[in-house]
């Protein structure tokens, strides 16, 4: 990844991050998702002989300028040997990232301040609670962040990943610009319009699914033919977003938006072999993106189908299934764009409407000031399929494209 792509910014000279486990060779995969994120990276075994590992490890520091640091990753045995090892300052060693060590450190030990550390625990470990950062990984087995190992649990490895790239980075003083790699594929996606182009933003072997409906893809094929025949060319005209929240983390944007449109045309990733039906559909949606050294890795799209059946009007919240009936149940549990609007305003909907032993004294929703003159007008988007059309292109002021898909 080139440095002068506006993606990784740092001061010094290209962070150096040494990785030492157990074996003579260290998983493939591990390493090049270091070297996707900007960093210098170059593996050191750990042997029995701890003197000697020991003088390696310091000899790390030889010949570096004032100005240049590093970092470690351990795993294992080594893990244990360098958490004992760094108690001490050593020169240029800015951050210990130990996964899994065979023998966890004292509760009462202090590291320098110099050092960052952080402690990746399976878990399997009994209850620990040092004085410095640390996690435990609930049901997973040492060996969970490896690749190539049987242990390796995607979720964990994943969870701890970010954290350890939180950690490189904070350590190096590097920042990263995630919004604007988001922003440059949306364009691409929604302006543009281009499937190729969209795909040379995303890493060689990018997914997305779209949870309701299981749509989207694997890997560049898959995926470049979903975006090129199902989702762009698919999605109707009058569809539109409006944004409500954005969280940007280590290596993830996190998108809370409104989405609006007319159901004119099939909507192949939303409503699969689903006919147009011509009503208007409000939705909250939630985008999750991950991105991974400047370019997207995958996408976790969500969104309340239940609502979108109900305002297509496939789904009836009247219709209740007789065994349910019986049982006194007269409503399913779901709304339509009732939904939607209380999340653009919490008090467009009352709460706990559904929960039948839920009491309140006021039943009365509160109104703002300049509303009473208005308690008449159209434009809650809970009333859209009374509405002419016109209200899904209200949103267009407000920003961009459509979804983050």
């Amino acid at each position: 990844m080139s440095t002068t792509s506006g993606f990784l910014k740092f001061n010094n000279s290209k962070p150096r991050v040494h990785v030492t486990a157990d074996d003579e060779e260290f998983d493939s995969e591990f390493m090049n998702h270091l070297q996707e994120e900007g960093f210098e990276t170059t593996y050191v075994p750990y042997n029995d002989n701890v003197k000697e590992y020991r003088a390696t490890i310091r000899a790390l520091a030889d010949g570096l300028q004032l100005s240049e640091n590093f970092a470690i990753i351990s795993f294992g045995k080594a893990s244990t040997v360098l958490l004992d090892h760094l108690i001490k300052p050593m020169s240029h060693c800015v951050a210990l990232i130990a996964y899994y060590p065979s023998q966890q450190p004292k509760l009462q030990i202090q590291y320098p301040a110099s050092l960052e550390i952080l402690l990746h625990l399976a878990g399997t470990t009994q209850t620990y609670t040092p004085a410095f950062r640390h996690y435990t990984y609930a049901g997973a087995k040492e060996g969970f962040a490896e690749f190539d190992l049987m242990e390796y649990d995607s979720v964990s490895a994943s969870l701890s990943w970010s954290r350890t790239l939180g950690v490189l980075r904070h350590a190096f003083g590097i920042e990263v610009d995630l919004e604007k790699v988001w922003e440059q594929h949306m364009a691409l996606e929604f302006e543009t319009k281009n499937a190729a182009a969209t795909m040379a933003t995303m890493v060689a072997e990018p997914y997305v699914n779209h949870v309701p409906t299981l749509t989207g893809g694997i890997g560049q094929k898959d995926l470049h033919a979903f975006y090129r025949d199902h989702f762009i060319p698919q999605n109707p005209p009058s569809l539109t977003m409006k944004l409500v929240s954005r969280t940007i983390g280590i290596d993830r944007v996190v998108d809370e938006m409104i989405i609006s449109f007319r159901h004119t045309t099939h909507i192949p990733w939303m409503l699969p072999d689903v006919p147009p039906t011509n009503k208007i559909v409000h939705v909250a949606l939630v985008s999750i993106v991950c991105i991974r050294g400047g370019k997207l890795y995958h996408e976790h799209i969500y969104w309340d189908q239940a609502s979108v059946l109900v305002q297509i009007g496939l789904l009836d919240p009247k219709l209740v299934p007789d065994s349910m009936k019986s049982k006194g149940l007269k409503k399913l549990p779901v709304y339509g764009a009732e939904t939607a609007a209380k999340v653009l305003d919490k008090v467009s909907q009352p709460s706990n409407a559904l929960l039948s032993s839920w009491k309140r004294e006021d039943k009365a929703l509160p109104i703002r000031g300049k509303q009473q003159q208005g308690q008449g007008k159209k434009g809650n988007v809970s009333n859209n399929n009374k509405a002419d059309g016109n209200k899904t292109n209200g949103n267009k002021a407000n920003g961009k494209k459509a979804i983050g898909a």
